[in-house]
């Protein structure tokens, strides 16, 4: 507004100074002679009235210009003025609907985005407040009905399909939620989302072929990072070789472990799947080959049982070389010297399992585990009282998430659809391999099936009326003299 000001003050200062600059006495004459009288005259005018006059005029066309102008204008200007006050009360029942439906009030977020959708004039939009509306206030059936008008817009449709799966994924229509997030995925590459949901309801439906085809696209699009990729596909795959296996398709179920051990040689459910079906069809030496190359990266309980499954038929002493050998490949692991203490319960020898449980037991925290291995050891040894004190504490002691207590009939890994399902997502974002039994808090099995031995062993003593009873041991007694005592009456006895 400023420039115009200056430039009009510019503009009149210059006039007056041309009319000051010609004066009174300058003048002009305008003289016409024609034939015709009327046509015929003599006019004087000074200079200055003949500026002030067209100046005059040129303002005067300036103002009809712009008059003119302003009524060509003005319908188009009612009518947005219209628009944006309509459009004003669109954004107003938008967010009154959003509002709405964040609360919970159905009936008002309905009511809003009806509103929205005459006040917008446009469908998509309308459908879209509408269907987001219903979400919020969780009227799923109107939000699955708002989504499916989308569909027939193609602006809307991948919109429509993420809702939609969205909404199935929720209700548990799998192969519904498949279905739009498949076509999704299929039609977009940078349709992030639809991987997540698509992935999701194959694993929940315990499609694993399907998901393992989306896996890769995904890694291909670079959706997920590839090291958790790997780690999925490996659970994929042995799911999938335990679903053959459960069929009877024996030869698809050992291509399919083989496989996953091929992408991670130490992953043990894999690993006892595949070592179980190569012994079964006489290939013991490469089953065993197996797990001997796992066990020098990553001991696994279930893996020395399989291993001395495979053993079965050996006579003792072969079977003892053959856990030695075993145990050499990662001799310091603790699962090695727990492997060494168990076959030397198996074998009778109660004082070489002591010596070499005792360094475990010095250390914190003692698992449920351990506690029930020296609770056996302790029994054999005839040391009644202090069983009892391992057995009080292998009630309390914690479970070791990993520790595959395998039933006298059961697999080392029994997973059901669900246990896979489960692991795909833990093991394949953590790496962390949890049993499904730590988990479902299952009844633990003894680590060392019971000799007779065992089972008549003479029970805890009766406390007696100045008897502070087993629980007034200490669990701090010095286990190293223990060890010396013991190996004492070993030689004893030789």
């Amino acid at each position: 507004m400023t420039k115009y000001v200056v430039a009009i003050s510019v503009f009149m200062a210059a006039l007056a100074a041309l009319i000051i600059y010609i004066g009174e006495s300058s003048q002009i004459v305008l003289t016409s002679t024609s034939p015709r009288t009327f046509l015929s005259f003599e006019t004087v005018m000074s200079w200055r009235f003949v500026v002030v006059a067209l100046t005059l005029g040129v303002i005067g066309l300036f103002v009809l210009w712009a008059f003119l102008g302003f009524l060509i204008r003005l319908p188009g200007r009612v009518k947005s003025g219209m628009g944006l006050r309509r459009s004003s009360q669109a954004l107003e029942a938008m967010e009154s609907a959003l509002i709405a439906g964040g609360e919970g009030d159905v009936s008002a977020a309905r009511r809003y985005a009806e509103r929205t959708r005459h006040l917008v004039k446009n469908p998509a939009l309308g459908a879209i407040i509408s269907a987001h509306a219903a979400e919020a206030s969780g009227d799923g059936t109107e939000a699955v009905a708002q989504y499916t008008a989308m569909l027939e817009d193609e602006k809307t449709r991948n919109a429509a399909r993420r809702g939609l799966a969205q909404q199935m994924l929720s209700r548990g229509d799998l192969p519904g939620a498949i279905d739009h997030a498949g076509q999704a995925y299929g039609e977009s590459k940078s349709a992030r989302w639809a991987f997540d949901i698509l992935f999701q309801a194959q694993v929940s439906d315990y499609r694993w072929a399907g998901a393992l085809e989306t896996l890769s696209l995904a890694v291909s699009r670079k959706h997920i990072d590839k090291a958790v990729a790997k780690r999925r596909r490996v659970v994929l795959l042995s799911a999938q070789a335990n679903q053959f296996f459960d069929a009877g398709e024996t030869e698809k179920a050992r291509d399919a472990a083989l496989q996953a051990i091929s992408e991670a040689p130490d992953f043990a459910p894999a690993l006892s799947l595949a070592t179980q079906i190569l012994h079964s069809e006489g290939q013991t030496k490469k089953a065993a080959g197996l797990i001997e190359k796992a066990w020098q990266s990553a001991p696994h309980p279930a893996l020395a049982l399989s291993y001395k499954d495979m053993l079965s038929g050996e006579t003792p002493k072969i079977q003892a070389k053959k856990i030695d050998g075993l145990v050499r490949q990662n001799p310091n692991h603790r699962e090695s010297q727990i492997v060494l203490a168990q076959t030397a319960l198996e074998t009778g020898d109660a004082v070489r399992a002591w010596s070499v449980l005792s360094p475990l037991l010095n250390q914190d925290p003692v698992s449920a585990r351990l506690c029930q291995l020296a609770y056996e050891t302790e029994t054999r040894l005839k040391n009644a009282q202090d069983a009892h004190v391992w057995l009080e504490r292998a009630a309390t002691a914690p479970a070791e998430p990993d520790w595959t207590d395998l039933d006298p009939q059961g697999s080392a890994f029994n997973y059901t659809a669900r246990d896979w399902r489960r692991l795909v997502f833990s093991y394949g974002e953590s790496g962390e391999l949890i049993h499904p039994r730590f988990e479902s808090g299952a009844p633990r099995r003894r680590a060392v099936s019971p000799s007779d031995d065992t089972q008549k062993a003479a029970p805890a003593p009766t406390k007696l009326p100045d008897d502070p009873g087993p629980g007034a041991i200490k669990d701090t007694d010095d286990l190293a003299e223990r060890l010396d005592s013991l190996l004492d009456k070993g030689n004893e006895l030789k």
